[in-house]
């Protein structure tokens, strides 16, 4: 795989005594507490390095190093770590370290090698499992983004900076209403997440609404392809996409850590900043703050033109304070998010939406819990959200507002070889939306759900590091329910629907070799139908039909197969899947007539839209390879493709087109000049029922992007600093993508040049 890291291990500090110097040096050893794990990141010569993330992969605990390459783990579990080291310019680095639940202190040395190839696939995977398992042997197709590669596709949303990922497209709704589509599946199908916290907004509950998280502050965005109903219940039928910002520290820095990140775009005019600091005030804890601010103006489409009204300004800033010892982790931290964007729209008529997000969330993790567990973690977080979509004359049309309240609890396990987790769930949202145009009643939801998971090794490992084959099991059970209040008299008396429900999975992973290795998973996982699907009963403006519920839905069920093989060495790296879903109950849109509403001139006449379920069935592959064919030069190819059907043969709607591409790309660890070619083909597989509604944007025509980008690494006061051009769409094409819910009257973003720069300290 990659160049693994060198590890040593001495004696260190004694209680109360002052920390080791030297990674050679040996100290009393502890009789009575948990030893601390100091470690130091050099390059192959020797030379300390700086700003070096280490992760302990399966406690989601991260040290950053400081100048003199040296960091410090405090309350780890006993137990074996997998340990990885990532930084820009090197090679991800792995070492194995054994933690004695008492003793002396640890030292961990880790050697980077400067990079000749950036690679893809990840090197720590948090969101897949619920134990951190090694990128390499989850069973479920993964992703991670961080460094370079983030640096490289960082835009002004969540869902565009994934867009070139195999796999992944756009709900595009314009440049700031647009939301990360997998295998086909979007909206309440999949579940967003900041730092592992559901984001508390109604981005999945219409196209016109916003994922209240910019990317800009993300350290890396961690990808699940599938079904993940096991660790999320709920809203994660289709996958998880996870934007990990790290704003509560989970280790305490030796030093003042932090970032400063900027970015301008020409596709969207304006510019972005955000900066963070951790500030060490004790050995065992730190401050925290962040913040960010974007603003951006029309969007320019392919061919040259302007989409009005497509302007998006937002805001955040965080505060907080975590803490690490020797029993462990505890942090608590507040967040706020304001946006304002225009809505596009085929008659221009100005609308927009102002809105906030507001949390405060804590966290827990214990090193020593009682026996049954080896670490015992508890989250908690509470979320006031609210936005008004404000009509052209400065009149609220409609107020949306919505409390949640989250928490979880996982428990850690570790019987003989086999390690696993049990954990619970729960989550409280409270809805309502007021103004005439309000699509549904009031409505409150609760959720809850207990899981159990186990990975069984299926052979012996002879060293710490070795990889054996493991069988991955998981079980969950979920109870769901949603209840109306009585109000507006058009959605009548208050009504109540309970949704519980049984997910579970089972998966394999078979390492052939230390690079090479084989998922192979089935899962169950469910939906429960939302509040809009069930009691809608007004005119949507933002799909332009009238939408009436039906409050006899089912649960959406998946039964799901998925198979992954991932190569991975030197000069090689690939990863190919294969995946086929059957949904029953799946809830689509059904345009079953039409009806006359009142509109701002007079009777008008729209579709009318009876919300309806049958099977279905979504497959496909997608994969991507990169090979260096020469020193620090890489070249590469991607492909997507997905197939979605009801049973009777019917296209699903809204499926994006099939793709294919190349890339090729120098990178000697200080400059990186890269070439990435798209080719979308023609999507016309719609539903009969859409072509008669809207016959206008019922094909997406096939079309062509390049795209370019150039960084540089360089040391800034000893501190690492990146810039990166980038150029998409370089030769403006002008096209319209099947998943694009404007594409009647919109294109696609035309020639973007983006200038984004990187500081960390």
């Amino acid at each position: 795989m990659l160049l693994g890291a060198a590890l040593s291990l001495a004696t260190t500090a004694s209680a109360g005594a002052s920390p080791c110097s030297s990674l050679t040096t040996a100290c009393a050893p502890r009789s009575s507490s948990a030893p601390v794990v100091r470690g130091v990141v050099v390059d192959s010569a020797g030379q300390p390095i700086g700003d070096v993330r280490v992760f302990v992969n399966a406690l989601n605990r991260t040290a950053i190093t400081n100048d003199s390459g040296r960091f410090v783990f405090t309350g780890l579990p006993a137990g074996t770590f997998h340990v990885i080291a990532m930084q820009i310019g090197y090679r991800p680095s792995h070492a194995d370290i054994v933690v004695p639940a008492v003793g002396a202190d640890l030292m961990l040395r880790i050697v980077m090698a400067r990079a000749t190839t950036v690679t893809q696939l990840g090197a720590v995977q948090v969101t897949a499992t619920p134990i951190g398992t090694d990128p390499r042997d989850v069973a479920q197709s993964t992703t991670e983004i961080s460094a370079a590669a983030l640096a490289r596709h960082l835009s002004g949303t969540v869902a565009q900076t994934l867009a070139s990922e195999p796999g992944i497209s756009v709900r595009y709704n314009g440049p700031a209403a647009s939301a990360p589509v997998i295998r086909g599946l979007s909206g309440e199908r999949i579940l967003v997440l900041q730092d592992g916290e559901r984001a508390g907004d109604l981005s999945a509950t219409s196209p016109d609404h916003a994922v209240s998280i910019d990317p800009l502050t993300a350290q890396r965005i961690e990808i699940v392809r599938g079904p993940a109903s096991l660790l999320y219940g709920n809203n994660a039928l289709g996958g998880v996409v996870n934007v990990i910002s790290n704003d509560l520290p989970t280790a305490i820095p030796e030093h003042v850590d932090g970032y400063v990140n900027l970015s301008s775009e020409s596709g969207t005019p304006g510019g972005a900043g955000a900066a963070g600091v951790t500030i060490p005030l004790t050995a065992s804890l730190a401050l925290v703050g962040r913040g960010q601010v974007r603003r951006a103006n029309d969007l320019r489409m392919g061919g040259g033109l302007t989409l009005q009204n497509s302007y998006f300004d937002n805001a955040s800033g965080v505060a907080g304070l975590g803490y690490a010892g020797g029993k462990g982790t505890a942090g608590a931290l507040y967040r706020g998010y304001q946006f304002e964007y225009g809505l596009p729209s085929a008659d221009n008529d100005g609308a927009h939406i102002e809105g906030q997000r507001h949390e405060l969330s804590g966290r827990a993790e214990f090193s020593s819990p009682p026996r049954l567990f080896t670490t015992l973690r508890v989250n908690g977080s509470a979320q006031w959200y609210g936005h008004d979509e404000i009509e052209p004359n400065g009149v609220i049309g409609t107020r949306f507002n919505l409390h949640t309240q989250s928490f979880d609890v996982l428990g850690r396990t570790k019987v003989g070889r086999v390690s696993g987790a049990v954990g619970a769930q729960g989550t409280f949202r409270q809805y309502s939306a007021a103004g005439d145009e309000a699509l549904t009643p009031a409505a409150n939801s609760n959720g809850g759900g207990l899981f159990v998971y186990q990975e069984i090794p299926l052979g012996t490992a002879t060293e710490a590091h070795d990889r054996v084959a493991s069988l991955q099991v998981g079980a969950r059970y979920d109870l769901y329910s949603i209840e109306t209040k009585t109000g507006d008299a058009k959605f009548g008396t208050g009504r109540s629907r309970d949704f519980n429900n049984v997910s579970g999975s089972v998966g394999v992973s078979i390492p052939f070799s230390d690079g090479v290795s084989l998922g192979v998973s089935a899962a169950r996982a469910f939906r429960a139908p939302t509040v809009e699907e069930l009691f809608s009963n007004a005119f949507h403006a933002a799909v332009g039909t009238y939408d009436v519920g039906n409050p006899n839905l089912k649960s959406e069920t998946n039964q799901g197969l998925d198979a992954i093989l991932r190569v991975q060495n030197a000069t090689f790296t690939a990863q190919l899947s294969g995946y086929y879903n059957r949904v029953d109950n799946f809830v689509a849109p059904n345009i079953v007539a039409d009806t006359t509403i009142d509109g701002e001139d007079g009777p008008e006449t729209v579709p009318l839209n009876r919300f309806r379920q049958a099977d279905a069935t979504l497959k496909g592959v997608e994969g991507r390879a990169e090979v260096e064919v020469m020193p620090h030069v890489v070249i590469g190819a991607m492909g997507d493709v997905v197939r979605g059907s009801f049973a009777s043969g019917e296209p699903l709607s809204y499926i994006p087109p099939a793709r294919i591409g190349a890339l090729a790309r120098f990178d000697n660890s200080i400059i990186s000049l890269d070439l990435d070619v798209r080719h979308a083909f023609s999507q016309g597989r719609v539903p009969v029922a859409v072509v008669a509604s809207d016959p206008a944007s019922v094909v997406a025509e096939s079309y062509d992007l390049v795209n370019l980008s150039a960084s540089y690494a360089f040391s800034l006061g000893g501190r690492l600093s990146t810039v990166t051009l980038r150029a998409d769409n370089v030769f403006d094409e002008k096209y319209r993508d099947a998943s694009s819910r404007i594409k009647d009257f919109a294109f696609n973003p035309g020639r973007n040049v983006a200038l984004v720069y990187r500081l960390l300290f």
